[in-house]
């Protein structure tokens, strides 16, 4: 199989800040991600986030300080940037210097569906911010087949709401690196306008169908929502 028939891939992080999660320090670690993770060959898109702290839903996990989403074209793609030894040295130099001991959580999938909106608005200073919904659903059955009936539920659901920037779906993708998580079956990464359209999505009728199309084949879920800085570095993806 070539490179070009192999799957997107979404590599998502989501930091800890050891020594303290201070807005300075959440700022200039996003600025050391945008300054060296933000390009690659290969790389469709980047998203660098906050933790949303207002967002207070049982099922969120709060135990991040920092997200980053990045589209590969592939997984060659992502190899070559995670073997770019000079500027992820700088990165862990940089970070250290204010938050040694940063921790971080790892979960990569490999994309069977990525939906991008054109001529999407990116917020001004004065607005609110874009937000990323990440949820990792792990299935009663995981077979081939339900994961398949999945997420064709998801993508009939979830992925034509108003407001949607990108969606992302895919299937875990296990590359045994000690850092990885790999605890779930279907990955949903939704890039939102606002808060606002997540909350009228999360309202909708057709989120209540997919709960009811989807009953007794979900056994856990990890949810992930933060607020999106518009990074001058980041390349996003529908402007490729």
């Amino acid at each position: 199989m070539s490179n070009k028939d192999l799957p997107k891939m979404m590599h998502s992080t989501y930091f800890t800040l050891a020594m303290g999660s201070t807005p300075a320090n959440r700022e200039s670690f996003i600025e050391s991600c945008a300054a060296y993770l933000s390009k690659s060959k290969g790389m469709l898109s980047f998203w660098v986030a906050e933790l949303a702290e207002d967002v207070f839903r049982l099922e969120n996990d709060r135990d991040f300080n920092i997200s980053m989403n990045q589209v590969f074209e592939n997984q060659a793609a992502f190899d070559l940037y995670n073997s770019n030894d000079t500027s992820h040295k700088q990165f862990v130099t940089e970070v250290n210097r204010w938050a040694a001991g940063t921790g971080r959580r790892v979960l990569d999938s490999y994309l069977s569906d990525l939906i991008a909106s054109d001529g999407r608005h990116i917020p001004a200073s004065n607005e609110s911010p874009r937000m990323v919904h990440s949820i990792y659903f792990s299935l009663t059955d995981n077979s081939a087949e339900s994961i398949d009936q999945f997420t064709e539920l998801c993508l009939k659901y979830l992925s034509n709401h108003k407001g949607v920037c990108t969606f992302a779906i895919g299937g875990v993708a296990n590359l045994h690196r000690d850092v990885s998580i790999t605890n779930y079956d279907v990955a949903m990464n939704i890039l939102w306008q606002s808060k606002d359209s997540y909350s009228e999505y999360l309202k909708s009728q057709e989120h209540d169908d997919f709960l009811m199309a989807s009953q007794g084949m979900i056994s856990n879920t990890q949810v992930f929502d933060s607020y999106v800085h518009e990074t001058p570095m980041a390349n996003p993806l529908t402007h490729n």
